[in-house]
């Protein structure tokens, strides 16, 4: 499994996600990782030392970071994003510029053949781009795919195009995959959430357990892109016209800071340890994830895990539908909407404490680990053999070529 990072303490949905499927793989796999050397995915540092070394029980290969030019890729992003679009040799140009390790790519090109599948994640980086036109018949990608312009590229559709298959965390993540793409072979496998016993052993910090009165919760980065300043403006109007005393608890780190005509009614705690994260989501009413990227979800799930009610972004399909399938949430597409369903919440305390432990039950039946590693081995398994009658059938055309 090749992923951009994978180190203890490393936080990103994509990340946790190889690690969670690596560390709970079918019985008789043999499973080893290959990333690089960073730990930050902001400055992309080589901060580990390159080489192999034993994590979590895996083999794991480490290569430097390749230099790269960051601002032309920053600069070529901004525009994609803006326009819709750009040419495909600035597609490209993007893609040569993202996150690469040329020592990583020299070992994919060397080994590649000595595994029977490459799980690459997530589809944006370099190392996932770049490292599966290796061996693109042995690749398999776990896209964590949104429906963003990146997505629309026309290299892309030549990557999914390319690979044998695809893992997806999510109904709603297959439909746009196939929508968009080519995919060979694939289905939903997910994430796993681990069980949790009682209520959470560690108090909430001080600055949350001294609010007034109820809190929301938003956990995950703190950036406008995941459009954490819409749970912001939301909340501080929503306390101002219609619930005096609601309050916004925000937990993760990131470069968004809250306005000074919002600080009365959000509290950024910052990054801190899984404990405390789940005494703050097992206290508040409800979680927030105004965030219209995902394709899977975690905190969601985890929110749920404590029965913990959910208001989330009708943009995100992925979301939504948990929510539809769940009865554990309610989707907003606007401060209207967003309004109505906190108020419900507040509002009727019993329908909010149902709506959790639907959303808890969800958890338990759909995304436990037994569930996802058996959905893990009958869609490896789906791909591996797809995969083998294509090289079968290559062969075989290969063979009356060669006759003709």
């Amino acid at each position: 499994m090749v992923s951009p990072r994978f180190a203890p303490g490393v936080s990103g949905g994509a990340e946790n996600l190889v690690r969670g499927l690596a560390t709970h793989a079918p019985a008789g796999w043999d499973v080893e990782i290959a990333t690089t050397c960073a730990h930050d995915h902001h400055t992309w540092f080589n901060a580990l030392p390159p080489g192999r070394a034993v994590d979590d029980g895996l083999v794991v290969h480490r290569f430097p970071v390749s230099p790269r030019d960051a601002w032309e890729h920053e600069r070529i992003a901004a525009h994609l994003a803006a326009a819709g679009a750009v040419p495909p040799g600035q597609e490209l140009r993007l893609m040569g510029t993202s996150v690469w390790s040329a020592g990583l790519q020299e070992f994919l090109d060397a080994r590649g053949r000595d595994y029977d599948l490459i799980l690459f994640a997530p589809y944006l980086f370099g190392t996932t781009f770049w490292g599966a036109q290796a061996w693109p018949g042995r690749s398999v990608l776990i896209p964590c795919l949104h429906d963003e312009p990146h997505a629309h590229m026309a290299c892309m559709g030549a990557l999914f195009g390319a690979v044998a298959g695809c893992v997806f965390n999510a109904p709603a993540e297959e439909r746009l995959a196939r929508r968009l793409f080519p995919v060979a072979s694939g289905g939903v496998v997910g994430m796993g959430i681990d069980p949790v016993d009682g209520r959470p052993a560690a108090p909430p910090p001080a600055a949350v357990a001294a609010l007034p009165g109820p809190y929301l919760v938003y956990v995950g980065r703190q950036e406008e892109g995941k459009r954490v300043d819409v749970a912001v403006e939301y909340t501080a109007r929503l306390a101002r016209e219609r619930h005096p005393g609601l309050h916004l608890v925000l937990i993760g780190s990131g470069t968004y800071a809250v306005p000074p005509a919002a600080r009365p009614y959000a509290t950024q705690l910052g990054f801190v340890d899984d404990d405390t994260k789940r005494a703050v989501i097992a206290g508040a009413a409800a979680l927030v994830n105004p965030s219209e990227l995902e394709s899977f979800s975690i905190v969601l799930m985890e929110a749920w895990r404590e029965g913990v009610p959910a208001v989330v972004s009708a943009g995100s399909d992925v979301m939504a539908e948990h929510c539809a399938l769940s009865g554990g949430g309610v989707a907003f597409a606007d401060y209207a909407g967003f309004a109505d369903a906190v108020s419900a919440i507040l509002d009727d305390p019993g329908g909010a404490a149902r709506m959790g432990e639907a959303g808890r039950a969800y958890v338990a039946r759909e995304w436990s680990w037994p569930a996802v590693t058996e959905r893990f081995r009958t869609t490896i398994e789906s791909i591996y053999d797809h995969a083998q009658r294509g090289h079968a059938a290559d062969a075989e055309d290969a063979r009356d070529r060669s006759r003709a």
